[in-house]
């Protein structure tokens, strides 16, 4: 996936915003590329873009495999999770998982369906409704719902941010081998320079007024990631790195 020379411009009645200007991004296959940056940098923009949800009327191109957004978004090869896990509360887990291989106008197959939500730690909960559900749990539906296609891209925006810490950290270190052992392609947008690191393998980070590229971090840390790799020098390293290039003095060091 590559975009080129992206620039995106809001206008509303009372002002004009460049939002983006002159981004290009490209992800390699089977890699995850984390995006952060400060609020309004365009972050969210970018994936929306890449979707097929925003236009970019003002320049650049997007070039998927090929193919265009629109048409593979509808086939299930484009996934998107936002920080709401956004299920129907009348389905069942399994329900809202399956609704995905519907909506791609596939076969619905539902030893498929147990399989991944037991996969991302739902055996048992196969029949619970989204009310009988945690965040964190509810957020692992929205993952599975996601993968059920096999996606070729996969979208992240902020998932893991309407969660408590623990149930972040958690989610952080379980569900990534999960998308990862399918080789699938992942755009992962967060605040947290933390998680970044730990997810990433390249870490993309941005500006503001207008948003744009300001930098890359190849992430340099062996998988599987646990969470002994927090405390880690090199670890550390790099968070102090990408927070220098946002413009942040380094807000923690390894003990000697």
């Amino acid at each position: 996936m590559t975009c080129r020379d992206i620039a995106k411009t809001f206008t509303s009645r009372r002002s004009t915003v460049r939002a983006l200007d002159d981004v290009n991004l490209t992800l390699e296959p089977g890699t995850l590329t984390a995006l952060v940056g400060p609020s309004g940098c365009g972050k969210s923009t970018i994936l929306r873009i890449i979707a097929g949800l925003e236009r970019h009327d003002d320049g650049g191109s997007v070039e998927i495999d090929g193919g265009d957004s629109l048409t593979m978004r509808k086939r299930g090869e484009i996934a998107i999770a936002f920080q709401d896990a956004s299920l129907l509360p009348w389905r069942t887990a399994t329900s809202n998982v399956a609704l995905a291989q519907r909506l791609a106008r596939r076969k619905v197959d539902r030893e498929q369906v147990v399989d991944l939500l037991a996969l991302v730690g739902l055996a048992g909960f196969e029949k619970a409704k989204p009310a009988q559900l945690s965040g964190g749990m509810r957020q692992r539906v929205a993952i599975a719902r996601c993968l059920i296609t096999s996606p070729r891209l996969l979208l992240l925006d902020e998932p893991f941010g309407a969660v408590d810490e623990l149930t972040r950290r958690r989610l952080n270190i379980e569900l990534p081998p999960v998308w990862a052992e399918r080789g699938t392609t992942t755009l992962l947008v967060t605040h947290s320079i933390d998680e970044a690191v730990l997810l990433a393998d390249t870490v993309v980070v941005m500006a503001t007024n207008p948003g744009r590229i300001v930098g890359r971090v190849d992430i340099d840390i062996d998988r599987p990631r646990r969470a002994a790799h927090l405390y880690s020098e090199r670890f550390h390293e790099l968070v102090d790195t990408i927070g220098a290039m946002l413009g942040l003095g380094p807000d923690r060091r390894p003990e000697p």
